[in-house]
């Protein structure tokens, strides 16, 4: 099966600051993309037939949400892709949970009840964004949720989350990170911070993390890094077959953005201006990453295998 992109973005949008597609932009013709070894199409099989495609752990993944306008529309989606049949065993933020400074008084209001009915049975994990650290409340936000000091890592069957500070790109970092991935563990690894490492959106790609955290995802053959920090999606492919995600479009007003800002290596692969969520299910042998608007329309798919 051939694999579907829609770019919802255009130079007009874009040279107008528009921040949301319009209902045109959504009902615009799809454009395909090609897939290489590392990445293949395959339709989407919550219930995990039988075998191989057996759904062994799935999560949502998700950021710059913190008391947005839409926070409360994605995570109703949210909830709708649960109740379709998808497995969800946790919730992972890419950082800017409490806007505009991380604020405790706002726990409450913009961590806990919008995912409230999600949070019954699962985890929330999180990184922190520049908002969340903004005035130093980064420690009580992780204290909040039960989590420890960033990095850290978690793990569900067949995936390891490692969750790392973007706000400080530093090498006690990398030699955790480093540590963590040159040992024994699951089929697929995926990576989790605020500042993209590639984005052709306002803020753009983050030199820091593409001097010192790349080359350390590529030599360890990561499955897939999940930023944020702009507020939309995009999905780019290293020739390495390293998928990086941003998914930064969790409920604050979106940002407008420029496809093809990367070259040939990380290829862009997939965008778009919309609300949305990430959904990631883990087999055997592959993991499927669905990018999910918040009316519920699939903008993005792709399989990644191990």
């Amino acid at each position: 099966m051939t694999r579907i992109t829609r770019f919802c973005v255009t130079g007009l949008a874009v040279a107008l600051g528009a921040t949301a597609c319009s209902t045109n932009a959504r009902e615009a013709p799809l454009s395909a993309t090609s897939t290489t070894p590392s990445e293949t199409s395959s339709p989407v099989d919550p219930a995990g037939s039988s075998g191989e495609r057996l759904v062994l752990s799935g999560f949502l993944a998700f950021g710059d949400f913190g008391g947005g306008a839409r926070q409360e529309a994605v995570a109703d989606a949210m909830e709708r892709w649960v109740a379709a049949g998808h497995r969800v065993d946790a919730l992972a933020t890419t950082g800017d949970n409490v806007y505009e400074t991380g604020d405790p008084r706002l726990f409450r209001r913009q961590l806990d009840q919008p995912y409230a009915d999600l949070r019954k049975t699962r985890p929330l994990w999180v990184t922190l964004g520049n908002h969340d650290v903004a005035v130093g409340h980064g420690g009580a936000q992780l204290e909040h949720l039960g989590l420890p000091p960033l990095p850290y890592a978690k793990e569900l069957p067949g995936v390891q989350l490692l969750f790392l500070d973007g706000n400080r790109v530093d090498e006690a970092q990398s030699r955790w990170l480093e540590d963590q991935l040159s040992r024994s563990g699951p089929p697929f690894r995926v990576v989790v911070f605020h500042q993209p490492a590639y984005s052709c959106g306002y803020h753009g790609s983050t030199d820091s993390v593409i001097e010192k955290w790349v080359p350390i995802f590529e030599l360890h053959s990561v499955a897939l890094v999940l930023n944020a920090h702009d507020h939309h999606y995009e999905r780019f492919l290293s020739k390495s077959g390293v998928t990086y995600v941003v998914t930064g479009g969790g409920g604050r007003e979106l940002y407008p953005y420029l496809p093809g800002c990367t070259g040939s290596d990380p290829a862009e692969q997939a965008g778009a201006m919309l609300h949305h969520f990430v959904g990631i299910e883990v087999r055997d042998r592959s993991l499927t990453l669905t990018a999910v608007a918040d009316d519920d329309t699939v903008i993005d798919q792709t399989t990644i295998e191990r």
